[in-house]
């Protein structure tokens, strides 16, 4: 009779164990994420093969995949698949320890980080804190307010880490203006071809990030430009001699023509065709004179006019091929075409030089030709290309008058003690005083300029049609240099040529940021504030979430991939112990949590969705009906035995 009370107790202990854990799964049968629990009841040990009751074993969570309920946040995610969402409860020590959930009703902290419902902070594979920034204004590292165009923009997926691409730039279209025609054939563009430019420059770059993207793994190689030589016949002392004349090149497929254009000799210009023995002084007529002045400007006009088509730049060369506009150099009649777009091609069918009816065919030399790169280098060519089309390098001119004049503007001779010099950056350069020729003074500073360890890394010195010109090395460097001119004594500072100084491109700013998430690296937070990243001045986004759990966020139409969710997955999910506030910890039967990059073990990430309770309300009701009986029985069965019992000790009375 004893043995049927402790029995009828045990039971009563197993089912009551039942009932609280059918209570906990009706009570968290809308909370997200959970996993019902399911009891597993075992008999007792036996005395005379008569078992002595049940005891439950095991309370065990059930982890089946629970219903996905869209919800249109879009901070919410499930799992679609085996894995747990990992969160780090972090305290003021700096401390913190993982746990993991299936519940994934994120949010943004006020800190900027993801974080669950309870304000643990969600672990993955965070940006990289180095940036590689490419700024053509080395005051600003991150997009602000200016950069209102975007230029490019893509995400690369590697298998172990990924990459975000983004270019962007100030109103181009605002700041472009025409190169002045006084520095005809040096390549000069109009405000309408320098616009047409970037747009094609930027398709390049747009398609060099596409096709990394593609394949990621591919080669990397640079882009080469093509570049070829158009040569002009030079025969007699001037093949083109009047205005029926014309010289033309077919680029493309479509004709480039410049007429004859007729100008007139300057004393300067006579003396220098004298001296470099292109004519007799004293016997060359004015009108022959003329006529190779004339025929220089055609060549160079010619250039301009080609330099107006799209990706192209022309202006013309000396004998070895370098830019010089020299009038003794320009007479070779040899014009150098460069594609400013790096990898695509360009065609170049007849060149001609029509005078007086006859028609002299030119010559063509194709220097290098293009290359399309690929990979990492490839969208690099590109990049720097509309990089230097964009902001342009600057540039200050002075013609001589500029230089050699007095405060009240008056020009002043050029004399042996006269010298002139140019001060960057806390550097001086003077030409020598003994020169008494302005022209030599002038090439003599160019000379030392661009031989100067210091400025030549800044700056190049140059001549262009007589006029001296100051040029920023490299796109987008600005610089505040200061030509002076001492007169017997007395220094002059003298201002740069408004009219004619400008920039050889856009003038506007251009910065690329490359971000990366290193799947490599440990697990941290994850920041979702875009100016605490260092990516922008600005600090919110739109968020979203990717099926593999890298998490983007868009502003001002720009995609920023700020990390990835890390996925945890266990050799026994059964094993985990829960702990309260849809929270999981790891325990020593469950075994360590293990990540795969790139989330490629089956686990999908639904974004703007829920994974429901896989509490079953019906189910449950039943069970406890169940319970309930089972109770109901096992009471009975003690109060049985507790009357016989009694009777037992009345019959001994």
């Amino acid at each position: 009779m004893i043995s049927a009370l402790w029995t009828g107790i045990a039971g009563l202990a197993a089912q009551q164990t039942a009932l609280d854990n059918e209570s906990n799964n009706i009570a968290n049968v809308n909370t997200v994420g959970y996993k019902a629990s399911r009891v597993s009841f075992a008999d007792l040990m036996y005395q005379d093969s008569i078992g002595k009751g049940a005891s439950v074993t095991s309370a065990e969570k059930q982890y089946t995949q629970g219903s996905l309920n869209l919800t249109g946040s879009s901070y919410d995610v499930a799992l679609d698949g085996d894995g747990f969402f990992v969160v780090a409860n972090k305290n003021f020590s700096g401390t913190s320890e993982n746990y993991y959930t299936r519940a994934g009703n994120f949010r943004m902290g006020t800190n900027g980080t993801l974080q669950d419902s309870s304000g643990n902070e969600v672990q993955g594979w965070a940006v990289s804190s180095a940036l590689n920034v490419t700024s053509t204004n080395s005051n600003l590292n991150s997009f602000t307010d200016a950069f209102s165009e975007i230029a490019g923009n893509q995400v690369i997926q590697f298998s172990n880490k990924i990459e975000t691409y983004a270019a962007k730039m100030s109103d181009y279209t605002a700041s472009v203006k025409n190169d002045s025609t006084e520095l005809s054939g040096s390549g000069i563009k109009n405000q309408s071809a320098k616009l047409s430019d970037i747009e094609e420059l930027i398709r390049n770059y747009t398609s060099a990030l596409e096709s990394y993207a593609a394949n990621p793994n591919q080669t990397s190689s640079v882009s080469s430009s093509q570049s070829n030589i158009i040569d002009y016949p030079n025969t007699g002392v001037s093949s083109l001699s009047n205005e029926n004349d014309q010289i033309y090149a077919y680029i493309n497929g479509s004709k480039v023509t410049q007429n004859y254009v007729s100008t007139t000799a300057t004393t300067a210009f006579k003396a220098e065709m004298d001296a470099a023995g292109i004519t007799t002084s004293g016997t060359t007529t004015d009108e022959e004179y003329n006529a190779l002045s004339s025929r220089v400007a055609t060549y160079k006009s010619l250039a301009d006019e080609i330099s107006k088509i799209t990706g192209l730049k022309a202006y013309t060369v000396d004998s070895s091929n370098n830019a010089s506009t020299s009038n003794v150099d320009v007479l070779n009649g040899s014009i150098k075409i460069d594609s400013i777009i790096p990898g695509t091609s360009f065609t170049i069918g007849d060149i001609a030089e029509v005078s007086s009816s006859i028609e002299q065919a030119g010559t063509k030399t194709t220097l290098s030709n293009a290359i399309k790169g690929s990979g990492e280098a490839g969208v690099k060519s590109a990049m720097e290309a509309l990089k230097n089309a964009v902001a342009g390098n600057q540039q200050d001119v002075y013609e001589a008058a500029d230089i050699i004049s007095d405060d009240n503007g008056n020009v002043l001779s050029f004399d042996a003690g006269d010298t002139v010099s140019f001060t960057l950056n806390g550097v001086t350069l003077t030409t020598d005083n003994t020169i008494s020729d302005y022209s030599t003074a002038i090439e003599d500073l160019i000379s030392k300029i661009n031989a100067d360890p210091t400025l030549q890394t800044q700056v190049e010195a140059k001549t262009i049609n007589g006029k001296l010109v100051i040029e920023s090395k490299n796109a987008g460097e600005e610089f505040s240099g200061v030509i002076s001119f001492n007169d017997g004594g007395t220094t002059y500072k003298k201002e740069k040529n408004t009219d004619l100084s400008g920039n050889t491109g856009a003038n506007a700013e251009f910065m690329q940021i490359i971000s990366t998430v290193d799947q490599t690296s440990s697990l941290s937070s994850l920041q979702l504030k875009l100016n605490s990243l260092g990516l922008t001045d600005s600090s919110l986004g739109e968020f979203s979430v990717d099926d593999s759990g890298v998490i983007t966020m868009k502003q001002d139409g720009i995609d920023f991939v700020v990390g990835q969710l890390a996925v945890a997955q266990f050799t026994n999910n059964i094993g985990l112990e829960a702990v309260g506030d849809n929270l999981l910890s790891a325990t020593k039967d469950s075994g360590n949590p293990m990540y795969s990059v790139n989330n490629n073990n089956g686990v999908a990430v639904e974004s703007q969705t829920l994974e429901l309770s896989t509490a079953d309300l019906s189910e449950s009701l039943v069970n406890l009906m169940v319970f309930q009986r089972a109770f109901e029985a096992n009471s009975k069965s003690i109060t049985t035995a507790d009357e016989l019992l009694q009777t037992l000790i009345g019959l001994k009375r």
